[in-house]
């Protein structure tokens, strides 16, 4: 408390302490600070972590004490005031509040809110053509920095890059269309798979350097391959969690799947009458540890669910509950997934 209010005192020592943090703003302001500086000198004059958060600019930053960047959520503590312009700031000051810190919070709201307004940052929907930059190949270094300084986006900010097929508005961040899916660039705290939208399938990237965000983007796209409807991938695919099936749809021809056995006896199954509930069942089997805990999950039977087992059985050509047979199964599954959502060479816009 004592360094806060020497530093407030340096600012005007003949008005109260609300009065010196209105002013420590407004000079800030005045001299055109953009949202970099702002979060700095806010962080230094309040002796705490500070961070503003503008989901649909796809804004997020977050900076110690120091200014320094960090990465991660606000403290859960955190004292928060909401932007005119949505979004949010907050101070993260641990043990008591100062008594100061309502009229810093509200005065770093009024500014940030400033500062955003007067820029040119992306839209809810992103640049298209800057974020196509930023995630194609065709670009060279100095191109794809530009893109991100436009962007907002410094070459060492950490962002996840998505593939979304369907819905992607619900995301925030920079979005652009291409091909037949959307690529977006979110940076901030991680994301959490619950933003997607139910009839979309989600391809994530691991956190990245903001400059490596076309390496992000390809493995967004190959985690998009998996992802789709069903419990054994799910909706929502992030790449960092496919391990060794990573190198299936990377390196597998798409004709290679096409020829394999099991494919093709997965394939006559779903073409069969009530072939859809088999596949279901085998599906949700897969990613189950139990026949008990398959019926559960589908609300039938446990005797419905060994009888579409056995039909599928009869098929395939070999057991699918002894582990081997699991695997096997668990296998097929996938790579008929893969064969649904072929790869594809660099996307272009309108591909």
């Amino acid at each position: 408390m004592k360094h806060l209010l020497l530093r407030l005192s340096e600012l005007d020592a003949r008005v109260g302490d609300e009065l010196r943090v209105i002013s420590f703003f407004d000079v800030l302001l005045q001299n055109g600070t953009d949202l970099e500086r702002l979060l700095l000198e806010a962080s230094r004059l309040a002796e705490c972590p500070v961070g503003v958060s503008v989901p649909g600019l796809g804004v997020y930053r977050r900076v110690s004490a120091g200014g320094g960047a960090l990465d991660g959520p606000a403290d859960p503590g955190a004292r928060r005031h909401e932007l005119v312009n949505g979004g949010e700031v907050w101070i993260e000051r641990r043990g008591d509040a100062y008594p100061i810190d309502a009229m810093l919070v509200e005065r770093f709201a009024i500014a940030c809110a400033a500062v955003l307004g007067r820029g040119e940052p992306a839209p809810a929907f992103g640049d298209p053509a800057l974020v196509e930059l930023v995630l194609g190949s065709a670009a060279d270094e100095a191109g794809r920095s530009r893109a991100l300084k436009l962007l907002g986006l410094r070459p060492d900010r950490s962002v996840q890059v998505f593939a979304v097929a369907g819905d992607a508005s619900g995301l925030g961040g920079r979005v652009a269309r291409l091909g037949q899916v959307y690529g977006v660039i979110v940076s901030g705290p991680p994301w959490p798979d619950a933003l997607a939208s139910t009839s979309s399938a989600v391809g994530v990237s691991p956190r990245v350097p903001s400059a490596s965000a076309a390496r992000a983007w390809h493995m967004a796209r190959t985690a998009l391959r998996f992802a789709g409807p069903g419990e054994l991938w799910g909706r929502v695919v992030h790449w960092d969690r496919l391990g060794g099936f990573a190198l299936l749809a990377e390196h597998l021809p798409d004709e290679a799947i096409g020829g394999c056995p099991d494919v093709a006896a997965l394939d006559r199954l779903a073409e069969a009458p009530n072939g859809d509930s088999v596949l279901a069942t085998l599906d949700v089997f897969a990613a189950s540890d139990s026949i008990r805990q398959t019926a559960s999950r589908l609300y039938i039977h446990r005797s419905s669910v060994a009888a579409r087992l056995a039909r599928a059985e009869s098929e395939l050509g070999f057991p699918v509950q002894p582990a081997e047979g699991r695997a096997r199964l668990t296998l097929a599954l996938t790579l008929r997934r893969l064969g649904e959502h072929p790869s594809t060479a660099e996307v272009r816009r309108g591909a």
